[in-house]
């Protein structure tokens, strides 16, 4: 299997992720245009490697730790522009574009791989399922940089004597607004995610299937999320509260994508 434009994505996520950094550490707003044209167009290019991918695979690449990676850096990339453009945020790309390039890079690396044919892979409830967390944990990282953003900044606007990045960072209110915004894409995402994997677990693994651990940290991490949106809706919860949440949430993601033990040992072969 070809991977030339995945690399090819790679390389413009690099120049895309170097010209970033430059960009907030000097300002210098020429350079951030180029970045920005290198980042969509590696997006596009990674675009195209996906859909190479799926047709000579002869089903969505989605079934493998690899296949997954390459689409949620490709989500990740896709989101950033999109943020970019609603919100005119520079400082995010330094967030965001490491995990893009480590994404992109692990899957290129891995991509030589021919990985194990097997029966219970080739269904398109799990095709949806993966499908639908991957985009979840996509929306949720992003209120996690969020979160992130606005207590670095909450710090440096009490601080006497802020630090240069403080200038470069987006207005509190803003980093609040991004927080819940993709606090409120992600959450039905992940809900459906879980709902139809629940049902294709079921139908192969049978009455054990809520055992497994992966599963089980899936439902607390959604629980933390269903928290995280009833209170930001109910009690108001807005600013530091909402951003310890937000970094406790993708702790739990993190914790569960690394877990594939039990039932979901199938995802390390």
């Amino acid at each position: 299997m070809s991977h030339l434009w995945l690399v090819v994505a790679l390389a413009l996520y690099s120049l895309g992720l170097l010209h970033a950094v430059l960009t907030v550490v000097g300002r210098r707003e020429k350079v951030f245009r180029i970045a920005l044209s290198a980042i969509s167009l590696g997006a596009v290019f990674h675009l195209v490697s996906l859909i190479e991918d799926g047709l000579s695979l002869q089903h969505f690449p989605i079934t493998t730790l690899q296949e997954a990676a390459s689409l949620a850096a490709f989500l990740l990339a896709t989101a950033f522009l999109f943020v970019y453009w609603r919100y005119r945020f520079h400082s995010i790309s330094v967030f965001v574009f490491p995990l893009v390039f480590i994404l992109t890079m692990t899957s290129v690396l891995n991509g030589d791989t021919v990985p194990q044919e097997i029966p219970l892979l080739r269904t398109a409830w799990l095709y949806i399922h993966v499908s639908l967390i991957v985009l979840g944990y996509t929306a949720f990282f992003l209120t996690f940089i969020a979160g992130i953003m606005y207590l670095i900044q909450e710090r440096e606007l009490k601080s006497k004597k802020p630090r240069s990045f403080y200038h470069r960072m987006p207005p509190l209110e803003s980093i609040d607004d991004l927080a819940y915004r993709s606090l409120a894409i992600g959450f039905p995402f992940i809900t459906l995610g879980i709902m139809s994997g629940a049902v294709w677990a079921s139908s192969v693994w049978g009455p054990s299937w809520p055992l497994d651990p992966k599963i089980a940290l899936s439902f607390i991490t959604w629980l933390i999320y269903l928290f995280l949106l009833c209170a930001r809706w109910s009690a108001g919860w807005r600013g530091r509260k909402a951003a310890y949440f937000a970094i406790l949430g993708f702790a739990a993601i993190l914790v569960t994508w690394g877990t594939n033990t039990g039932l979901h040992s199938f995802v390390s072969r």
